[in-house]
């Protein structure tokens, strides 16, 4: 439940410890599981009121993966698309929730089972015959696709779609790669163990032979945040191992960079930040000596 929700009904505590988290699956599990959704029963149970509309996007949703794991498929659709019209239902459930919400503060005694009902609903039920989707009500309330087992699909789809999740590029709500969390909402970065050549060796790679729309807009995303942690350290860097494996990324990546037109325009400012660590102007702390990540 939302935090402003939890505030005004004073129940919040009570009703988390009711929740429970919906248990991951292996990437052999989330390919068969996707696929068997789309064959499933729908079953919209009671507990939360599914409008008609968002009823039709999950129909046509569903019968999209039947044909994406259909053997006898002539023509599949991509999983970009897929993609798209996931989102439209993730949207929707957020006005469902929020609506459900409502009901909640206007009701005079909250019971407190229609909370495990709206969680079982949402991280068991609706699952179960909604391809690759997870959901939660707790801590965190939504229902929404989940990447891992789209990217578990990939050679299913066409040949951006294995591109594209061949590269590794994080969408969404993914921890980014060339960080190692060590609070809920950052960390230190991965100097000297993330390889930051490749990564961008792979951002060019779906620049260069994508044409979808939604992977070409994560992959920029992930382009502007993976350069900007090398390009705007004004405040100090923390990295996770020796404080020299720094320096050893910086050299690695600007050589890359004057070989490949489509990242010329960050060589100036990978290079200011290289001299600001030189000069000391850029303070270099390690996570290994002693916590310098926050939270």
């Amino acid at each position: 439940m939302k935090a402003n929700a939890v505030s005004r009904i004073g129940i919040g505590a009570l009703a988390v410890a009711l929740f429970l988290i919906i248990p991951r699956t292996s990437s052999a599990e989330g390919k068969s599981l996707a696929c068997t959704a789309a064959l499933e029963k729908v079953n919209y149970g009671e507990g939360l009121t599914i409008p008609a509309a968002t009823r039709t996007r999950i129909d046509s949703y569903r019968s999209g993966w039947k044909e994406l794991c259909g053997s006898g498929s002539r023509k599949r659709p991509s999983l970009s698309d897929l993609f798209v019209q996931a989102k439209e239902i993730e949207a929707d459930f957020t006005g469902i929730l929020d609506a459900f919400d409502e009901s909640i503060l206007n009701d005079s005694k909250v019971d407190l089972h229609r909370f495990t009902v709206v969680n079982d609903l949402l991280s068991k039920q609706y699952p179960v015959f909604v391809p690759a989707f997870q959901g939660m009500y707790g801590e965190e309330e939504y229902f929404a696709p989940s990447v891992e087992v789209f990217r578990q699909n990939s050679s299913l789809g066409n040949s951006e779609d294995r591109l594209f999740f061949d590269s590794r590029i994080p969408m969404e709500k993914d921890f980014p790669p060339f960080i190692r969390k060590t609070w809920d909402y950052g960390g230190c970065v991965r100097f000297g163990e993330f390889d930051w050549t490749a990564a961008m060796k792979n951002i060019v790679r779906v620049e260069k032979g994508v044409k979808s729309a939604t992977y070409l807009n994560e992959t920029a995303k992930y382009k502007e945040r993976l350069l900007g942690e090398l390009t705007s350290s004004a405040k100090g860097i923390c990295t996770c191992k020796a404080k020299a494996d720094v320096k050893k990324d910086f050299v690695s990546v600007r050589k890359y960079i004057r070989t490949e037109p489509r990242l010329a325009s960050f060589a100036a400012p990978i290079q200011q930040t290289m001299d600001s660590i030189d000069s000391g102007k850029i303070e270099v702390k390690s996570e290994m000596e002693r916590h310098c990540s926050g939270g």
